[in-house]
Order: structure tokens, then C-alpha cells, then sequence
């Protein structure tokens, strides 16, 4: 059996692959809105944002890491269908491009005139380097990445918090009001559908590292390491909030993809602003990274049967998510909030059924 290091490093990397663009946003963003009541946002946030997604690597986890299997009540066209749906809008045509924007977020405060189309483009650069290579995805995200992400985030929630004005309790929303909006907002990070991507790489680690362990072995690793990877989040989710409620006042007027930043200047002052800035492009890099991974792949190996270069897949990727992220935050989102009205809900119901679902089995299609 592998050591805690394996595990460490697992629940690392799934923190990190989690915790991308729309978690450094929307925590913020509802602790805003809800203010002295953001406690009961968070309850709902944690359902939708946490226990939910982790549920969905669970039940792949248990179907050997393999979408197929995980896919296989839908059919072989049915899972197919919601692969190219699920790899689309977390891939290039909605997170990836997301990230960028996000990255941006912090990057604009210090260079207001500084145009976005040239920082992205430097975003795609740096994805096509660290994606060139696709064998140490986990180990580059869970050693590497993720001690930067996180530190830099833990020194901003401590020191801001630290230093934070009382909430003012400007808007009053009831209990029951705050945790449906939690549950509401929670949707928005899409992680649900991140899920499977990144239970595939977390099982195929684990069973790298642990090559005498058996099915119900791996199993017990994973929900350790989603154990770890969750309680992180969690912890990190009441701190943004947190963060929110304090400084609501202070980002009145903002864009929300600013608000971290502005958090990190008004508090620790200007020159935190570049700090913020690294760490969310960290955040966002080891996010985008496994996402824009996974899209090359289905596309490579599923929609186009290796009849098209690796290499030259990633790069037209990196090409669309670009043009994405040029049509802007807003716009993206609107996009992405038409399509998770109906999906997200369903997709839940399917990740609970698969986790107890007696009849997965090892993958079913050739």
C-alpha cells in the first residue's frame, strides 16, 4: 500500500483542480450579498460545491476511474453525448476561457489599460507548456501548484480577516433565502462536471502508486484523499465568504472577477496586488491545466481516433479557448447559466445513483 504522501498529494491535487476560477469568484460574491447571514449560504454552497462534486469522483472512482463505465446506463451514444457536452463547456468553451478572465481579474488592477487579449494569449502559452507533456498531470498539480495556491490564499484569508472592518449588515435575506442562494450559486463553479475529469487522473495516481491494490483498496484511497481535498475547500469556501461579508462595502461598483484583489489591496495595501495577482494565475493555471488536458484527449482519441496529432489538438484548443475568452466574464457566464439550469440538476441525481449503483463493473467498452 502507497504512503500518506500518496494520499497528501491526491487530496492536494484535488483541492487545486477544484479550486479554480469560479471558486476564487462566487464565495466572494455571495458573502457579498448575504453579509452577516453568509453562514447559511455556506451550508448551501458546501452541498452543491462540495459534497456533491466529490460524490461524482466517488462514483467514478468506483466504476475503476473509467467514463465509460460511469456513462454505460445512458448507452453508448447516450455516453458519448454527455461526455462531448461535459468536456465542451468545462474545456474550452467555458471554464478554460473562464480562468483566463479570471487570472485577468487581478493582473487589471495593477494595469488598468493593459488589454486583455494580450494577457490571455501569455495564459494560453503557459497552458500549452505545462499540457505539452500529459504523464505527471497530478504530480505537477498536488506537489508543485497547489503549495503555492494554497499558502498564498491561507496568508490573504488570515491577514485580511485580521484586519477586516465589522460586517455592516446592510441587506437582510431570511435563513432559509441565504441557503438556497447558496445552493443556487453553487451550481456555478461547475465542479460537478469537472468531477469525472478529475476523478479519472486521481484514480489513475492512486493505482499508479499503489499497483497491488485491489478495487476496494483504491476506494478507500480516493475517499481519503476526497476527505482531505474537501475538508480544504471547505475551510477556504468560509474564508472567502467571510471575506465578502467584511469588505462588501468596499467592492461596491467592481467587476466580480476584481474583488480578490481589491480584498488584498484594501487590506494588506497596493503592493499585495501582485501577490494576489500570482496566486490567482496559479489558481487558475492548475485548473485549466487538467481541463484543457482532458478536452485534448476526448478529442483526440474519441472524436477524431488518432487520426489527428496530440499536439496539434491541444493547440486548436488553446486557439478556441482564447477566442472565448475575448467574448468576456459576463458574457461567458450567461452562457454557462442557460445550459446548468437544467443539466446541473440532472446530473446530480446521476452522480448519487451511481455511487450506489450495485451493478458498476469494470469499464464496458473496448
Amino acid at each position: 500500500m502507497p504512503s500518506l504522501s500518496t494520499v497528501t498529494t491526491a487530496g492536494f491535487a484535488m483541492f487545486s483542480m477544484f479550486f479554480g476560477s469560479g471558486n476564487l469568484v462566487f464565495p466572494i460574491t455571495a458573502g457579498v450579498k448575504t453579509q452577516g447571514m453568509f453562514s447559511y449560504t455556506l451550508l448551501g454552497w458546501i452541498v452543491t460545491a462540495v459534497i456533491v462534486p466529490f460524490i461524482g469522483v466517488m462514483g467514478l472512482v468506483r466504476n475503476e476511474g473509467s467514463r465509460d463505465s460511469y456513462y454505460s446506463n445512458l448507452g453508448r451514444s447516450g455516453a458519448f453525448a454527455i461526455n462531448f457536452l461535459i468536456f465542451m463547456l468545462v474545456g474550452p468553451f467555458g471554464v478554460v476561457p473562464r480562468c483566463m478572465l479570471v487570472s485577468f481579474g487581478g493582473f487589471q488592477l495593477m494595469y488598468p489599460e493593459f488589454p486583455v487579449w494580450f494577457f490571455t494569449f501569455g495564459f494560453s502559452l503557459a497552458l500549452l507548456g505545462l499540457c505539452w507533456q500529459k504523464n505527471r498531470l497530478v504530480e505537477i498539480i498536488g506537489i508543485f501548484l497547489t503549495p503555492f495556491k494554497l499558502g498564498g490564499i491561507a496568508l490573504l484569508i488570515v491577514v485580511s480577516l485580521w484586519v477586516a472592518p465589522p460586517i455592516q449588515q446592510v441587506i437582510h435575506m431570511p435563513a432559509r433565502e441565504c441557503f438556497g442562494y447558496g445552493l443556487e450559486i453553487g451550481y456555478q463553479t461547475m465542479d460537478l462536471m469537472g468531477a469525472p475529469l478529475i476523478a479519472i487522473s486521481i484514480y489513475a495516481f492512486l493505482k499508479k502508486k499503489s499497483v497491488s491494490a485491489t478495487r476496494k483498496q483504491l476506494f478507500k484511497l480516493g475517499a481519503l484523499s476526497s476527505l482531505l481535498g474537501g475538508s480544504i475547500l471547505c475551510i477556504v469556501y468560509y474564508g472567502f465568504m467571510a471575506l465578502g461579508a467584511h469588505y462588501a462595502a468596499d467592492l461596491a461598483g467592481l467587476s466580480q472577477e476584481q474583488y480578490l484583489a481589491a480584498i488584498a489591496q484594501k487590506a494588506l495595501g497596493y503592493y499585495a496586488v501582485p501577490i494576489v495577482s500570482v496566486t490567482l494565475a496559479i489558481s487558475c493555471l492548475a485548473t485549466a491545466t487538467l481541463l484543457i488536458t482532458m478536452w485534448t484527449e476526448f478529442l483526440h482519441k474519441d472524436i477524431l481516433k488518432k487520426q489527428v496529432n496530440r499536439h496539434l489538438c491541444l493547440v486548436a484548443s488553446l486557439v478556441v479557448a482564447f477566442a472565448m475568452s475575448l467574448l468576456g466574464f459576463a458574457k461567458i457566464m450567461n452562457f454557462l447559466g442557460n445550459i446548468l439550469e437544467w443539466l446541473y440538476p440532472l446530473m446530480i441525481v446521476y452522480a448519487i445513483y451511481k455511487l450506489f449503483d450495485k451493478k458498476s463493473e469494470r469499464p464496458i467498452y473496448a
